[in-house]
């Protein structure tokens, strides 16, 4: 994730400054403890500015309307409490510093008498509110003084901005001759030479200018004069644009995005929207990412205890199996009771179907009647034993399927459009007893939409992103004339091809759906995986099964190959 830099921040207090300042205060929204969402309005309309001090993506940028009801966690009440009435009439940022200030009064022309800082410094960064003293009246982190003896903050406590940066700043007087002599001190890369020589100069902005001269791995010890001088020109260009505030927001060839037009792939005309476009995508994905990392860590102790369960009982199983052995001892021993002799231990007897020798363990101390009677109560032990064991294997190899299944679907939800129907996946583990619910339970949610795919024959297939939607997919939406696939013994997604009363598909379109049941499994990464369909008549819940798992009938075999799709889904 790209972070923002001083430049990036630069042209962000322009245009706020710009089109902003002033504007009045009408509320505030935070949903998560790093953001907050300050809703202000001017003559021309209103706007969201996103402040964040999230620790990979600390971030200013006026965003989209946020959607539903939201939160207000305590900085943000202290923030609405504190600023209810007020006007922003100022947006400043010390020179070459990522810091911004936003200053609040009672009206436009009067000076501001609160102040919210934005410190974006990576993992330390930090939004603060101050009085017109200094004084901390809200902060979104309180730092102690355990955690910093140099600058701790905390509510009441003196604000002390963060200690300035050292070393040169750069500067458009700055000659040719002169700036590469303070590079050109000693041989090094020439990216590395620039971070240390200058303030206000950022790993990203450095690899973009390079990457602009054809020059991304070059050494200052290693330059000709024109190479040179194709790097000032763009030093200078960075400069002039900041001198002027005229800046060039746009996407770049590696994904990031540029604010000076470097490593330039598509210009954007609206900065804000490229910012907010870029971060909402890769905050949700972070937020994603570790959502599922941490659903994939429950899933794996869980699935460890279950298959340790699973092992057990056919452990047990297999010493209850023996029972019949123990019978046709004993109906030996109770056939040949002549050959007693007292104090054996044990006994050579001919098996009653092959004639084969069978050796038979006795106790000394008994004579056959009671060594037979012994292996009947082990043979009636051994039965009880398998009888009590059935349902109980039975249910642990549903968990373990369950469970495999689950996996499944939270390793394909990979996308940032399944952030809802991950949640449904934590929701639903929560009701299996896998995740504990957390403060109020949840409110009830639009149900996700299917993966769907429009084939070139005009039919529809279906695919469920987790075990609700393939319970739904299956014994709701699908009609009993519909095709269901499923890959075979692997976990995977439902898929539904609609095919409607009396009609009958063609066999590509068999193979399209084949192809996603094949995708949308656990063994996507194979060239070919077998899929089972059969009508969906044919499809039933297991009995007191969890979500998701089926039983079927009258299936047919076919290959399905995971690399070749329909299309991109539209839902």
């Amino acid at each position: 994730m790209q972070p923002v830099d001083f430049t990036t921040l630069s042209a962000v207090v322009a245009e706020v400054r710009g089109r902003w300042v002033p504007a009045r205060f009408e509320g505030v929204r935070q949903d998560d403890y790093q953001t907050v969402l300050l809703q202000l309005r001017t003559m021309k309309g209103s706007g969201w500015l996103v402040a964040s001090c999230h620790p990979q993506a600390a971030r200013l940028h006026f965003g989209e309307a946020p959607r539903g009801k939201g939160n207000r966690l305590p900085f943000a009440t202290a923030l609405y409490q504190s600023l209810s009435g007020r006007v922003l009439v100022e947006c400043t940022q010390p020179a070459w510093e990522r810091v911004v200030r936003l200053g609040f009064a009672r009206r436009p022309d009067d000076a501001a008498e609160l102040t919210l800082h934005l410190e974006i410094m990576g993992k330390y960064s930090n939004l603060v509110l101050t009085d017109r003293e200094g004084s901390i009246l809200a902060l979104a982190h309180s730092v102690s003084a355990a955690q910093s003896r140099v600058r701790p903050l905390q509510i009441g406590e003196s604000y002390q901005p963060p200690p300035p940066l050292v070393g040169p700043a750069p500067s458009l007087d700055e000659s040719f001759a002169a700036w590469r002599d303070r590079l050109a001190v000693v041989g090094e890369p020439l990216a590395a030479a620039l971070l240390r020589s200058y303030r206000g100069v950022s790993k990203v902005l450095v690899q973009q200018m390079l990457t602009e001269a054809h020059l991304p791995a070059a050494r200052t010890d290693g330059l000709g004069e024109q190479e040179w001088l194709r790097v000032y020109r763009l030093w200078c260009a960075w400069l002039t644009c900041l001198r002027d505030a005229k800046f060039q927001p746009g996407t770049t060839r590696d994904g990031g995005y540029t604010v000076v037009g470097l490593n330039l792939e598509r210009p954007e005309r609206d900065l804000m929207r490229l910012l907010d476009r870029y971060y909402g995508t890769a905050v949700a994905g972070e937020a994603l990412r570790n959502r599922r990392q941490r659903l994939a860590q429950v899933l794996r102790s869980a699935l460890g205890k279950a298959r340790k369960r699973l092992a057990d009982f056919d452990r047990m199983a297999a010493g209850a199996q023996q029972a019949e052995e123990h019978k046709r001892r004993a109906d030996l021993l109770m056939a040949h009771l002549s050959a007693d002799e007292p104090g054996r231990r044990e006994i050579v007897l001919a098996d009653f179907e092959t004639g084969a020798p069978v050796t038979i363990v006795l106790d000394p101390a008994k004579d056959l009647v009671a060594n037979a009677q012994e292996y009947y109560r082990r043979h009636r032990k051994g039965r009880r034993a398998t009888q009590t064991l059935a349902p109980l294997r039975e249910q642990a190899a549903q968990e373990v399927a369950y469970l495999e299944q689950v996996s499944a679907t939270v390793d394909l939800l990979d996308g940032p459009g399944d952030v809802d129907a991950l949640a449904e996946v934590e929701e639903e583990l929560r009701e299996q007893g896998y995740l504990a619910r957390e403060g109020r339970p949840a409110t009830a949610q639009a149900p996700v939409e299917f993966h769907r795919f429009a084939l070139p024959g005009g039919r529809v297939v279906l695919v469920g992103r987790n075990n609700r939607q393939n319970d739904r997919l299956t014994f709701e939406v699908a009609g009993a004339d519909d095709l269901w696939f499923h890959a075979q013994e692997i976990p995977g997604s439902h898929v539904v091809l609609r095919v409607g009363s009396g009609a009958v598909p063609e066999p590509s379109e068999v193979q399209w759906a084949a192809n996603l049941a094949a995708h949308f499994s656990q063994a996507r990464g194979s060239a070919h995986v077998p899929v089972v369909y059969t009508g969906r008549r044919h499809v039933r819940k297991l009995k007191g099964g969890r979500p998701g798992l089926v039983t079927f009938q009258r299936e047919r075999v076919t290959w399905g190959r995971p690399d070749e799709l329909p299309g991109p889904p539209e839902g």
